[in-house]
């Protein structure tokens, strides 16, 4: 059973759905692009679950993209919303609208 990652904001990730027993985690990118992985470290989703801190890009890219462990199985996307472009699982939902402003920094920064 896949679990959501609480929310953090990020450029990169939409979202991570991580399923802790069957050790597989999918990443739901930002351009609609659907990625999943199998053979995920199961300390590493418990740590994503757990702690606040960790950034969903830096996660993603240490334990799922660039993993010596993690395999890309495209058979680990749960069916209810996933179709398939240019040969790609992508998000079969609307985009959502931001619900924060852009940050306007000082000028002295």
């Amino acid at each position: 059973m896949y679990v959501s990652v609480p929310f953090r904001s990020s450029t990169f990730l939409s979202d991570v759905k991580v399923d802790l027993v069957n050790a597989k985690a999918v990443a739901y990118f930002q351009d609609g692009s659907v990625y999943g992985y199998r053979n995920v470290s199961k300390r590493a989703i418990m740590n994503i679950l757990v702690n606040p801190s960790i950034s969903l890009g830096f996660w993603f890219n240490r334990n799922c993209a660039n993993s010596r462990r993690a395999r890309e199985d495209w058979r680990v996307i749960p069916n209810d919303n996933k179709t398939m472009r240019n040969g790609y699982y992508v998000l079969d939902l609307p985009k959502s609208k931001k619900t924060h402003k852009d940050v306007n920094l000082p000028s002295i920064v």
